[in-house]
């Protein structure tokens, strides 16, 4: 598996690993006023659509066992499903709708099936030449893999428009289809952000060109030239506000609701640390919020559990990110 994978890779870092790097091209570009071409590209209906066929050729590519290849195909050439309205069946019982295309997302194999049947491209894109130099005579960065999320990076406009096209000529010979409407791309010259027209590939395709103040949600986060950090916390701050007054509010027992803050509320915040630069007095003023929240006696949450947790994790994660 290609190391720009990160959905299935063994030893990966989930979407933690991506979005740092990310971050740091982004903070390379502005700090030092370098032209930058990225997009990001979105499969219509990834999983759905991938077809069978493609499936059993890419583990013969891989050179996968033959026993393993036939069980699978056989396996596939049964997925069936049935129609069911208000608990009865619509089809009869010989009469099962085949599925000849999509696999599942579910199980242990099926993801990481499914990241084998996308790593050619990152071949593709990797022996291109094209990509984004950290420093000079440093390892070039094409792309960004997290299953079927990708972000194409690239030193100028016509290097980018050959990412592009390989992608697009790739996904049409497997029958995949883009989402052109969640499709972004961005230019940076000089380290600031330039407006342009939507790109034309080779494909009847037109992706959208961001400008200075637009974003694209990319893993989770709001990003233009990295992570828009000011649109982050507003977002996430909104969001953690809301599930806290949820469940204080809620009829929970007082076990229950910490259960919900540790399982439900707090892993809001923590999947930040580490991207984004919360300072003590933010932190301070998530912990005056909840003090604020209107509650029912038997809540037993502790009022500064949140500042003490992000603490932790500022402590491991952030600093370790950005010091070491």
């Amino acid at each position: 598996m290609s190391r720009a994978q990160n959905g299935c890779r063994g030893g990966g870092r989930g979407t933690k690993e991506p979005l740092l790097i990310d971050a740091v091209i982004g903070k390379v570009v502005k700090r030092n006023r370098r032209n930058l071409s990225a997009a990001w590209i979105d499969y219509k209906k990834a999983f759905d659509s991938v077809p069978h066929t493609w499936l059993r050729r890419v583990l013969e590519l891989y050179k996968v066992d033959c026993t393993v290849r036939d069980f699978l195909g056989q396996c596939m050439g049964q997925w069936s499903t049935i129609l069911c309205h208000l608990g009865e069946r619509m089809t009869a019982a010989e009469n099962h709708i085949r599925i000849r295309r999509g696999i599942f997302q579910g199980d242990c194999l099926s993801p990481i099936w499914f990241c084998l049947s996308l790593n050619p491209l990152s071949t593709l894109l990797e022996g291109s030449g094209r990509g984004f130099q950290l420093r000079r005579g440093g390892t070039k960065v094409t792309h960004l893999f997290y299953m079927d999320d990708l972000k194409l990076f690239a030193s100028s406009r016509s290097h980018l428009m050959e990412l592009l096209n390989i992608t697009c000529d790739f996904s049409n010979s497997i029958r995949m289809e883009l989402g052109t409407d969640k499709c972004a791309v961005l230019h940076v010259e000089r380290g600031r952000v330039a407006n342009s027209e939507g790109i034309d590939l080779s494909m009847p395709i037109n992706i959208k060109t961001l400008s200075e103040a637009e974003t694209y949600r990319y893993l989770g986060m709001s990003q233009n030239i990295g992570i828009d950090e000011a649109d982050m916390k507003r977002s996430v701050c909104g969001v953690f506000y809301a599930r806290l007054t949820k469940v204080l509010n809620s009829l929970l027992s007082g076990v229950n609701k910490t259960h919900a803050y540790n399982g439900w509320i707090m892993p809001v915040l923590m999947y930040t640390f580490g991207m984004l630069r919360w300072t003590q007095t933010e932190l301070n003023a998530l912990d005056t919020h909840y003090n604020d929240v209107p509650q029912d006696a038997s809540s037993e949450i502790v009022s500064n559990e949140a500042v003490l947790a992000a603490e932790a994790w500022w402590a491991r994660l952030f600093k370790r990110a950005y010091h070491a």
